[in-house]
This record gives C-alpha cells, sequence and structure tokens, in this order.
C-alpha cells in the first residue's frame, strides 16, 4: 500500500479485520500529503517575487499534484527504522521542485503515522507466525491428491544400447542428443575413502586434488591454460566410494575435452615432491553458510564423532606417502575400472572411432574390482556435542551410522528419506517458521552404508527449538503406534520417480553420466532401470518396517556448531527450549 506521494509504505495487514483501519489511515494520510507536501511541477512561485500568471493543466490543479503510481509494498511500517524514515519523507525532507512543507503540515501526518502505527499494533495476530507480518495464506485449491493427472510419457534413454567398449577395456555410454547446445564428458571412478586400504588414508582427496589441478604427466600446456582454450572448467564430485569428473563444451569441442579427460585419467601427473608436501585440511569449509555439501562442519564434526575415519576425513595435518598414492591410482585409474559418459551434441560413431583411438594401449587391471569398505555401527561417546564457531547462526547434524544395507531396503529407505524430510520441515518451518529447511538424507553408496543425516540450523534462539522438534520427529516415526499414511508414500514415490529418477535420466548429458556412476557402482545400469519397479512396490507397511530398524532415537548423536554463548543464552519467544536442557536430556544415563 503507498500513502500518497509522501512517500509512506507498509506491508499488508496482518489480519483481514485491519485492512479497513489502515485503508481509512491511508487516505487521510494521502490528501495531507498530496495537499502539502509536494508541490507542482512547473512554474514556482518565490515569496519575494510577483506572482507569475498560472498555467491550467490539464491533471493538475494549482498547487496539488496526482499521487505517483503504485510501487511495490516495502517492510512493514512498525519497525522502528521504517518509522524514522517515513517520518522523514513525509515531513522532514523537501519534495522535488520545492519548498520545505509547513510545520503544521508536518505534525498533521506524523500523527497520521502515529495513528497507523496504533492500528496495526491494535490487530489480532494470532494469525501469524512468530517473526512473520502476513497471516497465514487461506486458500480454497483442491489438494494435490484430487488433481487428475495422466500417465508419465517419459521413456528413458537405452543404457545397453548407449554401452561402448573399446578394445582397451575402457567403458562408455553415449548418448547423443542432436539438438542440446553442449556436450558433458564424464570420467567415473572407483575413487573415495571407501576404496583407501592401509596405509593409504587421505591417498583418494590427494589423487583428485591433483588429477584436477596438476593435469596429465608431460602435458605441454598447463591444464588451466587448456580448459580456458576450450572454455570450460573441471568440475570433481567426491563421495565415499566413487568420483566423478566432467567437462562441459561446445559441440565443436568435444573431441579436444575427451581427448583432454581420457589423457588425464590415464597419465596423471603423480610428482613425488607434490605428494610429500601435502597435508590434509580440516575436512570441512569455513565460514559456514548453509547446510548442503560434503563439506557441512556439523556434518564432519558429526562423522568424527560417531565414528572416525573413513567415515569422515582423516585428521588434520596427516601426510600421504608417494608409493600410497600410486597403488590407489594403479587401482582406481585402469582401463577396466574407468566408465565415461559422452551426452549431448555428438555422433555415436565418431565418439566411438575418438576413444578408441585415445584408449589404445590403455593397461586394465587384470583383476576383478575389490569391494569397498563398510563403515561399523560406531560407539559414540555422548548423544550430544558442541563445537563453538564464530557465526551468526546456529548450524545442526544429527545421526547416526549404518553398515550394508539390504537391497529389500533400498527402496522402503528411500521413501523414508522423503517423508522424515516433509515432516522436519512441516515441524520446523511451516508451523513454527524456525528454519529455512528441515533435512534428513541416506547414504547413496554402492552397498547403502554412510550416514542418517538431519541437517538445520537457524538464529541462536531457535537452535534449542529444532533440535528438539527434529528429535522428535524421528521419535515419531519411530513409533510403532504412530502410522505412515498411505498419502505419505504417493507423494514419496512421486518425488522419487518423477522428480529423482527421472530429472538424472532426461537430458542426454544427465543420462550420461549416470549410467558412468552406475557403471562403476554396481557394473552396469541394471539396478537404475529396475528403480521404478521397486519404488512403485513400496507400501506403507514397509516404510514403517525400516523406520523400526533405521530410526531408533537412542542410536542418534547431535552436533550444534555456532557461537555457543549466544545459543545457550537465547530463548526463543513462543518455544523457549534451553540447550543446556537438551543436552542434559541426552547425556542422562551416559
Amino acid at each position: 500500500m503507498r500513502v500518497g506521494s509522501a512517500g509512506l509504505q507498509t506491508g499488508t495487514a496482518v489480519r483481514t479485520g485491519c485492512a479497513g483501519a489502515l485503508r481509512r489511515e491511508a487516505r487521510t494520510a494521502e490528501t495531507a500529503g498530496n495537499a502539502g507536501l509536494r508541490s507542482a511541477r512547473g512554474p514556482q512561485v518565490r515569496d519575494d517575487a510577483a506572482p507569475l500568471r498560472r498555467t491550467a493543466l490539464p491533471s493538475r490543479s494549482a498547487g496539488l499534484r496526482p499521487a505517483s503510481p503504485p510501487e511495490r509494498a516495502a517492510k512493514p511500517a512498525h519497525r522502528h527504522s521504517r518509522t524514522a524514515e517515513t517520518a522523514w519523507n513525509a515531513g522532514l525532507r523537501p519534495a522535488r521542485g520545492g519548498r520545505r512543507p509547513a510545520h503544521g503540515a508536518s505534525l498533521f501526518v506524523l500523527t497520521v503515522l502515529a495513528s497507523a502505527t496504533l492500528t496495526l499494533a491494535a490487530c489480532d495476530t494470532d494469525n501469524t507466525l512468530p517473526g512473520r507480518s502476513r497471516p497465514i495464506f487461506e486458500h480454497d485449491w483442491p489438494p494435490p491428491s484430487e488433481l487428475a493427472g495422466g500417465p508419465s510419457t517419459f521413456t528413458p534413454p537405452d543404457p545397453a544400447e548407449a554401452l561402448f567398449e573399446a578394445s582397451s577395456g575402457v567403458r562408455a555410454y553415449i548418448v547423443p542428443a542432436e539438438a542440446d547446445p553442449l556436450v558433458r564428458i564424464t570420467a567415473a571412478l572407483p575413487l573415495g575413502r571407501l576404496h583407501e586400504a592401509d596405509g593409504e588414508a587421505g591417498a583418494s582427496a590427494l589423487l583428485t586434488h591433483l588429477l584436477t589441478t596438476r593435469g596429465a604427466a608431460g602435458a605441454g600446456e598447463p591444464l588451466s591454460l587448456r580448459l580456458a582454450e576450450l572454455g570450460t572448467s573441471l568440475s570433481a564430485v567426491e563421495t565415499l566410494d566413487a568420483t566423478h569428473l566432467s567437462l562441459n563444451v561446445l559441440p565443436e569441442d568435444w573431441r579436444a575435452a575427451l581427448g583432454l579427460l581420457v589423457e588425464l585419467v590415464r597419465n596423471p601427473d603423480l610428482d613425488a615432491a607434490a605428494i610429500r608436501g601435502y597435508r590434509t585440511g580440516a575436512g570441512y569449509d569455513m565460514p559456514m553458510a548453509g547446510i548442503v555439501g560434503a563439506g557441512y562442519r556439523p556434518k564432519v564434526e558429526l562423522e568424527r564423532f560417531v565414528h572416525g575415519y573413513p567415515l569422515a576425513p582423516p585428521a588434520s595435518g596427516t601426510s600421504v606417502s608417494p608409493a600410497a598414492v600410486r597403488a590407489l591410482a594403479a587401482r582406481s585409474l585402469a582401463a577396466d575400472r574407468v566408465v565415461f559418459g559422452i551426452g549431448g551434441a555428438v555422433s555415436r560413431a565418431a565418439v566411438e572411432e575418438a576413444l578408441e583411438s585415445a584408449t589404445r594401449g590403455w593397461t586394465p587391471s587384470g583383476e576383478p574390482a575389490p569391494e569397498a569398505a563398510v563403515v561399523g555401527p560406531g560407539e559414540p561417546s555422548s548423544r550430544f556435542h558442541t563445537v563453538d564457531v564464530p557465526s551468526l547462526e546456529g548450524w545442526i547434524a544429527i545421526g547416526r551410522p549404518v553398515g550394508a544395507v539390504p537391497e529389500s531396503d533400498r527402496a522402503p529407505l528411500a521413501a523414508l528419506r522423503f517423508i522424515l524430510a516433509e515432516r522436519l520441515n512441516i515441524a520446523a518451518r511451516e508451523k513454527r517458521g524456525l528454519a529455512n529447511r528441515d533435512d534428513f538424507e541416506v547414504p547413496e553408496t554402492a552397498s547403502g552404508t554412510g550416514l542418517l543425516l538431519v541437517r538445520t540450523g537457524g538464529r541462536p534462539e531457535a537452535v534449542g527449538p529444532l533440535v528438539r522438534y527434529s528429535l522428535e520427529e524421528i521419535a515419531r516415526m519411530h513409533d510403532p503406534d504412530a502410522p505412515v499414511t498411505a498419502a505419505e508414500v504417493t507423494r514419496a514415490q512421486g518425488w522419487l520417480l518423477g522428480a529423482v529418477w527421472q530429472r538424472s535420466l532426461e537430458l542426454a548429458a544427465d543420462a550420461s553420466r549416470t549410467f558412468a556412476i552406475e557403471g562403476v557402482r554396481h557394473g552396469g545400469a541394471d539396478r537404475l532401470m529396475s528403480w521404478p519397479e521397486a519404488v512403485r512396490a513400496v507400501t506403507a507397511g514397509d516404510v514403517k518396517r525400516v523406520a523400526l530398524e533405521y530410526l531408533d532415537p537412542a542410536g542418534f548423536t547431535t552436533v550444534v556448531a555456532g557461537p555457543l554463548a549466544e545459543i545457550r543464552a537465547a530463548r526463543h519467544p513462543r518455544w523457549p527450549v534451553a540447550l543446556d536442557e537438551l543436552e542434559a536430556e541426552l547425556s542422562d544415563g551416559e
């Protein structure tokens, strides 16, 4: 709402019943503002000069000008800063082209502003969330379950048709798409902490670092220059049991990009001096800003508390020997271990020819691929840990390690991941406005081993309530008497298939990368293509069964990182949960 041309703007009324009162205040202020706060443009009259002849204007009378067009509503006017700014706009600043308004007009407008503020304060705010000025949105839209939608017509690429195997043993998934503007080339590698043998702690991260910074051994130009000539960058995604490197290039550059990536993986520059000078880092990202990513500090701290290496990164400052890096490279970068993905505006025949030429003579390992390690259950010393970190907010990780997950549990556990994340967001964000996101994730490794994890964070006063309500939702999901509804399972199935699975295969560039990663983890794409059938077969009983198996609240550990003094002293005005109380509860009996 805009009040006249004086510049006063207010937020939406808190309740519908307040709107009429605010409109009355607005009309009063608008009249005052139009009448006395700005002079008309055009010829002006000075006090010490003879009056000029007035010119009749079609839309303006002498000394009056219409209100400016409505502008986008600003933040609510009841904040002190906005009130001060409004007073300045209304009476303390002269309008363009005119003199400062009379003192009486200023007092009148300030009186109107005070009246409008009192009107807002008198409105009933029971229908608003804490920290919000807008009411809870009410609508009569039908629920999504009542909307009639036709069956999906999506048909994924056939991985069997996409697969190509060169004479060297190198496999590649080629997914042509003539209309695509780019070509993505991916190299998926069996590389991660779960593939490290004794004495190789930190070698996978170091090998990835060497691949993405030093380039190929004996290359004439630096890797950075070669990438710049292609107008691209080399991205690396590292997980516990797989790493993939990707390049996105224009269609005319795909041959050079493919040659660069094959050369890089086939003959990496394992410089002994660089390896000896390397030391592992902290393992997490700083400063903390958001809950996503493998470097989320509360997650890394949680991994160290509940299990340690290899679930967690090795300790900071760990050195790696050149022999360890070479041994890992020999296992992970052999011709029959690397899987490529090429998707986009390419010709399949041309890619097959280029791959055969570039990989000729690449030595295979000649041995079966070793199984990745499995994380044990772990025995944390405490269920609650804090880390004092300078930050504006508090960040939270709640989780537990899991070992190998049977294939019969994988689809129900994936559905459980969606349902619990949905419940967490309803409890923390939609009902209470404590955080922007309260998420739950399950491991994505080949065996299913890893960390079951809740990630969230918020203002210091929201940290205690976020921990409390997140743990309550885990307990409610684990409670055998609290049912999982069929509607929740249906929504989970739609998300798993219509969003996650379909999105990973919808574009040629994504499909080729997905096939390559599946080839490294599972030896092929059969499991990926049978995933929709497994997900559609999940029932509410299956989800409750895996919830009872994996979500025992007694097995979860909580880590809070942030400004601990502020977090411990803060109390939310509506949900005053103290961090010290939570710590005492979770540590009771240990």
